[in-house]
């Protein structure tokens, strides 16, 4: 009893495993940078997002800290103005780090003169990366170049000639990870790109035999494998998976409850995204088609504010579950592009995925869900 009560908190609490580590990196500069045209981040696995760190400043000296549950700490700065920022990646550890620059800020190329202590800098892997990668990238580019202009969403062997094209950039990448695998860079490229498109079963195989352990037995390492093993789940099984979430109303949502009694369909949109509001009427006229009973109706709001999303819901007479701003759904669903669909049957099986096929104005989801529902 007393090691599933531990196993349990270890599930809650992942830090009482791997323990707590912190940053801390200070950004000297001349006297010419406008220090102030700085932001600082740092990545965070469980969420999968940068996330920003404020910093203290002293003279032309800025110093960030903060835990962090990668192996390396990885930071991003950025400089410039609100229309164009240039950035930087570092990797650091726990021990207090230093990034020295020299010369004039250039504001075409802020960092070009430093001097790191106690950090790694990735720059040269990454462009090494990026040579590898080109001429997939080309071939990439002239077969989409080709086929886009004339694209039709009937034409599916075209269609999938420039998924095969784009899998092929993410094939080589990991022939280039494969090469490199004592490389936290390498780990970071993992992460960062071939993990949301390579097929599931694949990844896990090469997460297994690619990576040293202190790689894979890290809290970073979890992290990835949970989100290859939820992409077997949804892309691989098409099986829903559950989530509880407070709607916008403060009302509980336990999905499972309900996608085990009628169909549903699961809705990723933002405010900022003008095709997600354009799909609204459309997704509108599927509700007044079809009863409570046989189809429910949830949307997911990201990285919306909540008084817009009401604006929207009244303006656009949206009278179906809404939830705002919970990133785990977004990270269960796999979701990288907007809008996203997702039709879920009665038995918890996917039978319908937006980005899987092009499909306007929803066609396709309209004959499947003809299929699968009494129309009233």
């Amino acid at each position: 009893m007393k090691s599933l009560v531990y196993f349990l908190i270890l599930l809650i609490y992942p830090r009482l495993l791997y323990g707590q580590k912190k940053f801390e990196v200070s950004f000297s500069f001349p006297d010419s940078a406008e220090i102030k045209k700085l932001s600082f981040f740092y990545y965070d696995c469980h969420l999968r997002e940068l996330r920003p760190v404020s910093a203290s400043y002293s003279n032309n000296q800025a110093t960030i800290s903060h835990s962090y549950n990668t192996v390396y700490a990885q930071i991003y700065v950025e400089y410039g103005s609100t229309d164009y920022k240039h950035g930087m990646t570092i990797f650091t550890t726990e021990k207090p780090a230093k990034v020295m620059f020299s010369g004039v800020i250039n504001e075409a190329d802020p960092f070009r003169n430093y001097t790191l202590v106690n950090a790694q800098d990735p720059k040269q892997e990454f462009l090494a990366e990026e040579e590898y990668i080109r001429e997939a990238q080309n071939t990439y580019k002239q077969i989409y170049d080709s086929i886009a202009p004339k694209w039709k969403s009937e034409d599916s062997l075209d269609f999938h000639k420039v998924k095969d094209a784009k899998m092929a950039i993410d094939s080589k990448r990991l022939e280039y990870i494969s090469s490199h695998p004592n490389s936290y860079s390498s780990f970071y490229l993992f992460e960062k790109y071939s993990i949301r498109v390579l097929p599931p079963d694949l990844l896990l195989q090469q997460f297994a035999t690619t990576f040293p352990a202190n790689f894979r037995n890290s809290e970073e390492g979890a992290c990835i494998k949970k989100y290859i093993l939820n992409r077997a789940v949804v892309e691989g099984q098409k099986k829903a998976i559950s989530f509880t979430a407070n709607d916008i109303n403060a009302n509980k949502v336990i999905f499972e409850e309900i996608y085990n009694k009628k169909n549903v369909l699961l809705v990723f949109w933002g405010t900022w995204c003008p095709p997600c509001i354009d799909e609204i009427p459309i997704i509108r006229e599927i509700r007044q088609r079809y009863s409570k009973e046989q189809l429910e109706i949830i949307s997911v709001a990201v990285e919306s504010p909540l008084e817009k999303v009401q604006q929207i819901i009244k303006e656009q007479q949206i009278d179906w579950i809404n939830i705002v701003n919970d990133k785990k759904i977004n990270l269960l669903y796999q979701i990288n592009a907007y809008p996203e669909v997702f039709l879920i049957e009665n038995k918890g099986n996917i039978i319908y995925k937006y980005s899987d096929y092009p499909d306007p104005n929803l066609g396709n989801l309209k004959k499947i869900l003809a299929a699968h529902a009494t129309i009233h």
